[in-house]
């Protein structure tokens, strides 16, 4: 018997980035079964927040508590997709188990990070994201 696969994910992100908001609204329109759910970092609720770094760093757990957080939080948000983008993210997730590969993956999302705000300016500027972008309610899914 195969081990059952975690059915809900719980992505907790920069509530205050645009950038964030739209990569966000982005995953939740192909994610057709539902299975990510959106919160901004002030808004999390769980007992070990404190121990995260939720401020600067998408963190996504699954239902039975794995926690994966920069690179690998965004392969697992994209292995839950399906077709292409779920084989991008389990990609992702295979390399990120050779610490150097991680290591150069986790330096490519905080480079991101860290100018996350001035990224989200520039693509308002450029007419790329709308200025309130805005992450899709879990109803309008």
């Amino acid at each position: 018997m195969k081990p059952s696969r975690p059915s809900s994910f719980e992505l907790v992100f920069d509530g205050d980035c645009g950038l964030c908001r739209a990569s966000v609204w982005w995953l939740q329109k192909r994610d057709a079964k539902g299975l990510i759910r959106a919160t901004a970092s002030v808004d999390v609720t769980w007992a070990d927040r404190t121990e995260l770094p939720l401020a600067d760093t998408a963190v996504l757990r699954n239902e039975i508590g794995d926690t994966f957080l920069r690179s690998s939080a965004v392969g697992a948000a994209l292995a839950v997709l399906p077709r292409g983008w779920g084989a991008v993210g389990r990609i992702i997730l295979w390399g990120n188990r050779v610490r150097a590969i991680r290591a150069l993956n986790d330096a490519a999302y905080r480079l991101i990070a860290q100018r996350r705000f001035a990224i989200s300016r520039r693509l308002v500027q450029l007419r790329l994201l709308d200025d309130g972008c805005a992450v899709l309610p879990s109803e309008a899914r």
